[in-house]
């Protein structure tokens, strides 16, 4: 469970639980932030927590890193979710072109954030 005490996963919930304090609790209203802040923390939220999932369920392993093939198939299904399925359910919801590109925008930053970490990881070769 070492993933989720990644800086970045706890930088990215800080900020979502930040976010909601303000916008609910407080009613501060932040429009760029109420906007698209979620669409770009939801992928390295989603993925980080599949992440561990997969290390402790499936026994896989401290080094066990998503493929770039599952960030992306985890990144499509959540964009087919929240800005096809959702929105022909309920006008509440709506599908935007900037919402997708957050979400692309965060599941890019994970994919960049954990080839980091893994290359951290790394011994040293000559």
């Amino acid at each position: 469970m070492k993933v989720l005490y990644r800086p970045f996963f706890i930088i990215c919930m800080i900020l979502f639980a930040l976010h909601q304090l303000l916008q609910w609790g407080l009613k501060i209203h932040l429009p760029l932030a109420d906007a698209y802040l979620y669409n770009l923390l939801v992928m390295p939220i989603v993925l980080h927590l599949w992440l561990a999932e997969r290390r402790w369920l499936f026994r896989s392993g401290n080094r066990y890193e998503l493929s770039i093939e599952q960030i992306i198939a985890a990144t499509v299904y959540i964009l087919l979710i929240t800005e096809w399925l959702f929105p022909l359910l309920t006008s509440r919801f709506t599908g935007d072109l900037w919402d997708i590109a957050f979400t692309v925008a965060g599941a890019a930053i994970f994919y960049w954030a954990s080839r980091r970490n893994e290359s951290a990881n790394q011994p040293m070769q000559d």
